[in-house]
């Protein structure tokens, strides 16, 4: 928690120094006092040397720094100068230099690392309104750069290291309210995000190339961050008030990376569409999830003789968990979709060089749902604990799709669980419920992988013995369908014949 504490600080005061309507008058001087009331309560200590002159605060030789208990070690940021600048309506105009060199240097675990970052801005500008309750800044810039510029690991200067980013178009509004926790609304866009990282194995082993673009991107978070020191209860911090919620969506991306690996040359790109990312996280839930379009992947890498082609139509996941012991059920999600996948015939010529199967895109759709009951804060479990830390009661399969040269399965299904009964399944809690499947062209899928030598007569053999089991025939051409049911006796049945 400690590690996440010092990560949220810096860079939401980042969202502020690139970030309405007045409430009631504001000072440089109050501005001022809640950064340091902000960074002081995530453990920073500050040191800077002030000036006033007329409606104009000047902040010098601004640093921060942390100590870090795990490692020890420290953490110095030199961020250098800057101006909080009285308009005269009760607003304030925070003031950066237009090149704005920041120092670090970090001392762990007998490792020192020095380098600077230089922040530029061509157009900034940002201007704080509300009240020194709650403070809103409101900010754009026509470009804002970040790069390293230069880098060194105990005392030994690291060559060749190119890492810089370039965002077009900024404009953004962030509300900041500091007490006991920090709250903050935060609204951003973004034209375009361009970045290049490069880098050269000092013995020659090796180098890295990667450049890479972001258009159109819109983001909207709400979160609450306690101040003080959780590094011991990780779950007070929770209960303190932690609270995250947001996300964001982009029209679209590319990367390509070239690289050198023990004297081997390889590269990729990598492309998508429009996508999108939604996360919430606070003492009770923990929820993560994303899509994209228009996935495409090209790779060459030197332990492979092909190109390596892969395009997704759709790629989407996410997962939802309770985080709280309670004595009641709580809701628990997982979702994955693959759609239209794709490879180049160029791979397909590699498995079916006579083309006997279709070659057309598959799609895999997963959607599951359920309740569990947590006996345990997920926060606060021990990772050497034996015991599960909870209970299944319900589990349903919403949906299933698979379809994969030329062959299909859909399916649902819904199961309650008897957690009384753990003799019945082995340990495992006695299902009751049904799944039912449909499964289209897989005596077709199977007599063309036996005529391609990859499935042998026999284990075909086997494999449509073991589906008559578990099956019988659907209204179509090579069509199945079979209905898994456990009773409340936790007999299993398949289609109505009783299998255990």
């Amino acid at each position: 928690m400690n590690f996440a504490k010092r990560i949220a600080a810096p860079s939401l005061l980042a969202s502020v120094l690139l970030s309405s309507t007045a409430l009631a008058d504001i000072g440089a001087r109050d501005v001022w006092e809640s950064w340091r009331s902000y960074l002081g309560g995530f453990g920073y200590d500050i040191s800077a040397s002030e000036n006033t002159d007329g409606n104009t605060l000047n902040i010098k030789d601004f640093t921060l720094g942390m100590k870090i208990p795990e490692d020890d070690g420290t953490v110095t940021v030199e961020m250098g100068g800057l101006q909080f600048v009285e308009n005269g309506d009760g607003t304030v105009e925070v003031v950066i230099p237009a090149e704005m060199p920041i120092h670090f240097l970090v001392k762990a675990d007998g490792e020192n690392v020095d380098g600077t970052i230089t922040v530029s801005s061509k157009g900034y500008s940002t201007i704080v309104s509300g009240t020194p309750e709650e403070m809103v800044y409101t900010y754009n810039a026509s470009e804002i750069g970040v790069a390293l510029t230069d880098l060194t690991v105990d005392g030994e200067v690291i060559p060749g290291i190119v890492a810089n980013a370039i965002m077009g178009g900024v404009l953004g509004r962030s509300s900041m309210a500091v007490g006991e926790t920090v709250a903050t609304q935060q609204k951003m866009s973004i034209e375009t995000l361009n970045y290049t990282i490069q880098g050269t194995d000092p013995d020659g082993g090796g180098s890295l190339d990667v450049k890479g673009g972001i258009t159109g991107i819109d983001m909207d978070f709400d979160g609450v961050v306690p101040l003080g020191d959780y590094t011991e209860d990780p779950q007070a911090f929770f209960e303190a008030g932690f609270d995250i919620a947001g996300g964001y969506t982009l029209e679209g991306s590319e990367m390509t990376m070239q690289f050198i690996e023990d004297g081997a040359a390889g590269n990729m790109s990598f492309n998508t569409g429009a996508g999108e990312m939604g996360m919430e996280m606070n003492n009770s839930i923990m929820a993560y999830s994303g899509i994209v379009q228009d996935v495409a992947l090209n790779m060459l890498v030197p332990d492979v003789p092909l190109p390596i082609d892969v395009s997704f139509g759709e790629f989407g996941y996410g997962f939802e968990m309770p985080l709280q012991a309670g004595d009641e059920p709580q809701d628990f999600g997982f979702g994955l979709v693959l759609g239209d996948l794709s490879v180049s015939e160029m791979l397909w010529s590699m498995v079916d060089p006579g083309q006997v199967l279709p070659h057309d895109p598959a799609t895999l759709v997963l959607d599951l749902s359920g309740k569990a009951t947590l006996f345990a804060d997920l926060m606060t479990l021990d990772e050497d604990a034996s015991e599960v830390p909870g209970e299944l009661n319900s589990l349903t399969l919403n949906e299933l799709l698979l379809n994969i040269a030329g062959a299909s399965v859909t399916g649902t299904g819904d199961f309650v669980f008897d957690n009384t009964d753990m003799q019945s399944f082995d340990g495992f809690p006695r299902p009751e419920g049904a799944l039912d499947l449909n499964i289209t062209g897989v005596n077709a899928l199977m007599d063309k992988l036996v005529e391609m030598g990859l499935l042998p007569e026999e284990q075909a053999m086997g494999a449509r013995m073991m589906m008559s089991m578990f099956s019988v025939p659907g209204e179509g051409e090579d069509t199945l369908t079979s209905t898994i049911e456990v009773n409340e006796q936790g007999h299993v049945l398949a289609n109505g014949q009783r299998l255990k």
